[in-house]
């Protein structure tokens, strides 16, 4: 490899990675129009030259910053880190950069004012439940959005989730196949769409077979441990208490399960739990979580090519996109198969 005493330019990289200046201008900027290889190949050049490329002066010449906005809300979520984990993986191998706002803590005043300076080319919202500010004024912006795992009605926008609905629904027709005779539910707040739609999954499985979800069966709060662990404390100590707690995700499930252990009761010999994400703690042996998994891999791609085409000008009209969900079945529920 050469050595330079001279500041490295586009015209070096490309001369050392034996592709045109054209092409590493388009790796600079994150086009998706370049081959996964030639990419990796321009970039490890890069890498190896120790090149730095001008944020500023790239971004006057193509009116793109090459960063990434990414609103997210919850992190303690376990299932938020691993969203941007991937996220940040896939925008790293095309060249951009990624920048988090948690809303919880800083608010939408730092995402307005990143979509009004410009200093961002799209976003990627985690944590839509209805519509915030934010996003109506990106929106009003014309400026590219993508939500992954969180669904807005009527957002002009790509919206990248998992089939919610059928999964709660899957989940009813596996417990009473199972031999469930009473299944209760434990959920967070519906501005939460994930939420809201498998809660209704599950309703309509229930009724399609016959059965529904009695109000003593049945509890909600806010994201906080102590107030779902008290809930499940409380189902249980009733005249008749549940046999099967579906939980509208992994969470909730872990602080129902702490519920479950101080009312000593065993899991599964009295009740069964099941989550709902498939978060990488869920298999960990002190949970051995039954939990519906999201396929994240497949979703953040398709929120990263998605976003990168509408940026790139050659994405199609704004659509939602789902990804079947599948249920992961451990020892909450006793590792009972699912017959259908």
């Amino acid at each position: 490899m050469d050595t330079y005493t001279q500041p490295l330019n586009s015209r070096d990289i490309a001369r050392c990675a034996g592709v045109s200046q054209a092409t590493v201008s388009r790796v600079l900027s994150g086009s998706p129009k370049v081959k996964a290889e030639t990419r990796d190949k321009v970039l490890q050049v890069m890498k190896d030259l120790g090149y730095q490329p001008n944020v500023f002066a790239q971004a006057m010449k193509t009116r793109h910053s090459g960063t990434i906005g990414v609103v997210v809300s919850r992190m303690t979520n376990p299932i938020v880190p691993e969203i941007l984990l991937r996220l940040a993986n896939l925008l790293t191998a095309h060249g951009r950069r990624m920048i988090v706002w948690n809303t919880d803590t800083e608010g939408d005043e730092g995402v307005v004012n990143a979509i009004r300076q410009k200093f961002v080319d799209g976003l990627v919202f985690t944590a839509a439940g209805q519509q915030p500010s934010a996003m109506a004024i990106a929106l009003e912006a014309g400026m590219p959005i993508a939500c992954i795992n969180r669904h807005v009605d009527g957002a002009a926008c790509d919206q990248i989730v998992g089939t919610n609905f059928e999964g709660g629904a899957m989940l009813a027709d596996y417990l009473i196949g199972a031999g469930r005779k009473h299944v209760a539910m434990i959920n967070g707040p519906h501005d939460r769409s994930t939420l809201a739609e498998r809660e209704a999954g599950l309703r309509r499985g229930l009724r399609e077979a016959g059965r529904h979800l009695p109000d003593s069966h049945y509890g909600q709060a806010d994201f906080d441990h102590d107030a779902f662990r008290s809930l499940a404390l409380e189902m249980m100590g009733r005249r008749d208490p549940p046999d099967a707690i579906v939980c509208g995700n992994d969470v909730i499930a872990f602080a129902v399960l702490c519920g479950l252990r101080a009312a000593g009761c065993s899991v599964p010999g009295d009740v069964w739990v099941t989550g709902f994400d498939g978060i990488e703690m869920t298999g960990w042996d002190v949970f051995d979580l039954t939990t519906v998994r999201q396929p994240l891999d497949e979703m953040t791609k398709a929120t990263v090519e998605t976003l990168l085409k509408r940026i790139d000008r050659t994405a199609e009209a704004p659509r939602t996109i789902r990804f079947e969900t599948d249920l992961i079945i451990r020892g909450t529920t006793a590792n009972a198969p699912y017959t259908t």
